[in-house]
């Protein structure tokens, strides 16, 4: 029998009736915002895109997913963990798959099976997918909060923004730094220490291996030639997420700066990961109508670009995501 990473082992099991329900909170916010709307302007406004807009915006997401899925293969290269592309990419598309109908997007960490099979630790598979994610998550935070900052002309809460961004990255880096290294480097280290008497506890003990299979496989990440080149796969990739809301737009016909779409689509982006909403369905048109309304934006066309873009960015990873689940099966075979 196949050995699985235990996030993956708990999400088999029965899951409570409470947490089932939370999706219906972002739903009842969707409601509630669409309520609010003219449904009539908002069909007006999606009539007048093209089928050629919707073509070109898939293709520019795809883009973005299949630069991804390279990414994290890279990042598994600088662990020293080697594995086709082609199961990287499967991997890869099918935890996008899962993504789409779990709550905060837990579903893509699924990918971490194509590692457990091969005998990697349950620690060292996780590390690069909480890598990944953290990427993504410090890109679209820098590029909103800044974004916006400078849309609104207040360079001091951009420079606020850009300063707490690199402070919170050099914490997460001192963190998996000390982590990875062996106790015995830093026996005076008080971290290190305490580290070692939890591991000696039979409940903990399990943590705290996680914790430092974590450290260890990111280690490798944190190197200055391993950043730069991370950082370069991923504003690359994300360019295609933003093209993809751009070229929506002009076939909605709204006259708005793309820094601001860039702006509003990363915070967008951030909503995917609360807990009570699938893909930020209900946060993210509440986000766009707030923003764009101040740009002579209707609301209704707001509404119907968030749910747009959405709607693009959910068939992309759909479609090519049960294509790596069927790839999966076929490699297990």
């Amino acid at each position: 029998m196949e050995s699985m990473p235990e996030a993956v082992l708990a999400a088999r099991k029965v899951v409570p009736r409470w947490r089932k329900l939370l999706p219906l909170l972002g739903l009842l916010l969707l409601g509630f915002v669409l309520s609010r709307l003219n449904l009539h302007q908002m069909g007006v406004a999606l009539h007048r895109v093209p089928a050629a807009t919707l073509i070109i915006a898939s293709t520019s997401f795809t883009l973005n997913l299949f630069l991804k899925a390279y990414r994290w293969q890279r990042l598994l290269e600088m662990q020293g963990i080697a594995i086709p592309l082609r199961v990287a990419v499967a991997a890869f598309m099918s935890g996008q798959f899962y993504a789409q109908v779990t709550l905060g997007r837990v579903g893509e960490f699924f990918r971490v099976e194509a590692l457990i099979e091969r005998g990697v630790s349950a620690g060292s598979a996780l590390a690069s997918c909480i890598f990944d994610r953290l990427l993504d998550v410090f890109t679209v935070l820098v590029a909103g909060a800044v974004l916006a900052a400078l849309v609104l002309g207040n360079r001091q809460i951009a420079l606020a923004a850009l300063v707490m961004m690199v402070l919170g990255a050099l914490a997460v880096g001192l963190m998996i730094e000390l982590l990875g290294k062996p106790p015995e480097e830093h026996p005076d280290n008080f971290v290190l220490r305490l580290l070692a008497r939890l591991e000696q506890q039979r409940v903990l003990a399990k943590l705290v291996k996680m914790l430092r299979d974590l450290a260890r496989g990111m280690r490798p990440m944190l190197r200055v030639r391993s950043l730069l080149e991370m950082a370069v796969w991923t504003l690359v990739a994300w360019f295609g997420y933003f093209a993809a809301l751009w070229q929506l737009a002009e076939g909605l016909g709204l006259h708005v700066s793309r820094i601001l779409l860039t702006s509003t689509a990363s915070f967008a982006a951030l909503s995917a990961l609360l807990p009570v909403t699938i893909s930020g369905l209900g946060a993210r048109e509440l986000i766009y109508i707030n923003v764009l309304q101040s740009q002579g934006v209707p609301k209704e066309s707001a509404a119907v670009l968030s749910l747009l873009h959405l709607f693009v960015m959910s068939i992309s990873a759909t479609i090519f995501g049960f294509g790596g689940v069927l790839s999966r099966q076929r490699q297990k075979l």
